[in-house]
């Protein structure tokens, strides 16, 4: 008589670091989750690495001097780090024979594994589909809506970080980690409230332009896209180049819409008398010299005295442009903040300062 042997469900050991553990630690920023199963060389490596990438990226896409292409590639390498970083964090620690199922333990962290990429997955994974459908719901229709609504950009990471620690509770296991979960959900709450926040951080400090019209040629072409410094309180010089928002009479004299920004170069400071006479600018009798401006100038404006708190500005294709000299002077109010570079396309890529 033969008796057919069950075969045992896999176990990992109960103590001691767990790969899932580790993954889900990596996902929150490279070489975590290689300090905690040990590889504290490999977590170094991963950790440096990321901060200069990151670094690398920011000063690429945002600095005058920066190539914005080279930090969309800058971009698609941190990706490729990244998921390097947890399929390391992942065999670091791995010891589950293939085909064996997963322990108790570590299903309860793939469920918070799948939860981390979307709230409802790891519920969905653990049979539990009402939850799964109601958190997936909410979660992705909330972040849709946070786009749109600054007041909802908390709402979103603490959907996730509460369905990370919901599914941890809910999956049995006999000797839960209350020390890693909470790691897991503080640094989840942490990192995605951060990255709801860095457009909202963009936003407060650059102004996004593309250029209208040909006015600005040779130095700004049609459909240039700029990055614009917004500042408070800006007060430009001589030969800036600004964006404004269009005033009243130039959308009462030329066909510019109310939402269009303008971009031109300041030519007259508060104060200053300026005049266009014999093909060139005069400011306060002075010629202006203006190696950027690529012919003379065929009409005549002025002599004029700029009011206060008023900027006059000109097109460096001074013909094409329309610009003070048939709108007059721009009051500072409009002002967003000086165009600092051509960021898009990639052959245009430039500082402008």
């Amino acid at each position: 008589m033969t008796h057919s042997r069950r075969s045992r469900p896999y176990r990992q050991p109960p103590s001691g670091p767990e790969a899932w553990v580790a993954v889900n630690l990596s996902m929150l920023f490279p070489g975590i989750g290689q300090f905690y199963g040990g590889a504290i060389f490999k977590g170094f490596l991963f950790t440096v690495t990321a901060i200069c990438l990151l670094i690398y990226i920011g000063w690429s896409l945002f600095a005058a001097a920066g190539n914005t292409l080279q930090g969309l590639i800058g971009v698609l390498i941190g990706a490729l780090l990244y998921g390097i970083n947890l399929v390391d964090a992942y065999r670091n620690l791995s010891r589950r024979p293939r085909g064996k199922p997963m322990h108790a333990s570590s299903q309860r962290w793939y469920a918070v594994f799948l939860t981390q990429i979307l709230p409802g997955l790891g519920h969905f994974y653990q049979q539990q589909a009402l939850m799964g459908g109601l958190l997936l719901v909410v979660g992705v229709l909330l972040a849709f809506a946070a786009n749109f609504n600054a007041v909802l950009l908390p709402i979103p990471p603490f959907i996730w970080s509460i369905a990370c620690y919901h599914i941890y509770r809910t999956v049995p296991d006999r000797k839960p980690r209350w020390g890693a979960i909470t790691a897991v959900v503080l640094g989840l709450l942490a990192v995605r409230l951060t990255l709801s926040y860095i457009p909202t951080w963009v936003d407060q400090s650059l102004v996004q332009c593309i250029v209208p019209s040909e006015s600005m040629a040779p130095t700004l072409l049609i459909n240039d896209r700029l990055f614009v410094d917004r500042q408070r309180g800006f007060r430009p010089q001589t030969g800036d180049i600004v964006v404004f928002e269009a005033p009243a009479e130039a959308i009462a004299k030329t066909d510019v819409s109310p939402d269009t920004l303008l971009v031109k170069r300041v030519i007259g400071l508060p104060g200053q008398m300026v005049e266009i006479a014999q093909g060139q600018v005069f400011v306060d009798q002075t010629p202006l010299v203006e190696p950027y401006a690529p012919q003379a100038i065929a009409y005549e404006w002025g002599p004029a005295l700029i009011p206060p708190d008023a900027y006059f500005v000109l097109g460096d294709n001074r013909n094409m442009s329309a610009d003070s000299h048939l709108w007059g002077a721009v009051p500072r109010s409009l002002l967003l903040g000086p165009a600092y570079k051509i960021y898009w396309p990639p052959a245009r890529i430039q500082p402008l300062a």
